[in-house]
């Protein structure tokens, strides 16, 4: 799967800009990356860097930081905003390669890989494989829940777990999205140790519509061969 057009249309129109670190970024990095912050410097790639949220932790804690991201108008501003990232910042589809040589101590993804579909997703986790160092971490934050209310109001496509064509919600104009269960995520993630999975759920209660946010914060290490 190619970058979706949706999201570079919602990056140029400047309607998805976070740039605060994630929390549960910060918390997930902190605590499954502690002898590689002990011991300083380490190299973190970032699939979909978006506008930049992350990169002031990464930059804080004296990692290098590597971003592959899709959108060539928040690629732009990103290296107008990090010069000294330019050759670190590359636009590329992640589901297909890695551009970067060298390996990393981390690899992370903030609901990215999650609007794909199944078979990009588990082409993009090879990679994700491959470019891990033995023992190296992935995290996967916000990856949706199939207990999200809006699993079931988009249009199936591609397979069971991704939809699409929403008409409303959190979901309208970015495309295809891609929801889990647990079983669906331990079978993602087979090839690696699963070292932590939770899943949030926040219920609404005002507007009183019942709506459920739904979605799953992963940690998984690369198995030293």
């Amino acid at each position: 799967m190619s970058f979706s057009s949706e999201w570079e249309q919602r990056y140029a129109e400047s309607t998805h800009l976070s740039v605060w670190p994630w929390s549960d970024v910060v918390s997930l990095v902190h605590r499954h990356l502690k002898p590689i912050l002990m011991a300083g410097g380490g190299r973190v790639l970032e699939l979909g860097s978006g506008a930049g949220a992350n990169i002031p932790l990464f930059i804080s804690l004296g990692m290098d930081y590597y971003g592959i991201e899709g959108s060539p108008t928040i690629v732009k501003k990103l290296h107008q905003r990090y010069p000294d990232l330019i050759q670190n910042i590359i636009e590329a589809d992640f589901t297909t390669r890695q551009p970067f040589e060298g390996r990393f101590d981390l690899v992370l993804d903030r609901a990215s890989l999650t609007h794909n579909n199944t078979v990009s997703i588990r082409s993009a986790l090879q990679i994700v494989s491959d470019a891990l160092k033995p023992d190296g971490i992935f995290i996967g934050s916000d990856w949706f829940s199939m207990n999200h209310s809006d699993f079931l109001s988009g249009e199936a496509v591609d397979d069971d777990f991704t939809r699409t064509a929403y008409s409303k919600g959190q979901f309208t104009g970015v495309g295809k999205v891609h929801f889990s269960n647990a079983l669906h995520l331990r079978d993602l993630f087979s090839n690696f140790e699963i070292l932590f999975i939770e899943e949030k759920l926040m219920r609404r209660y005002e507007p009183q519509d019942n709506h459920q946010f739904a979605s799953w914060n992963i940690v998984a290490r690369k198995p030293h061969a």
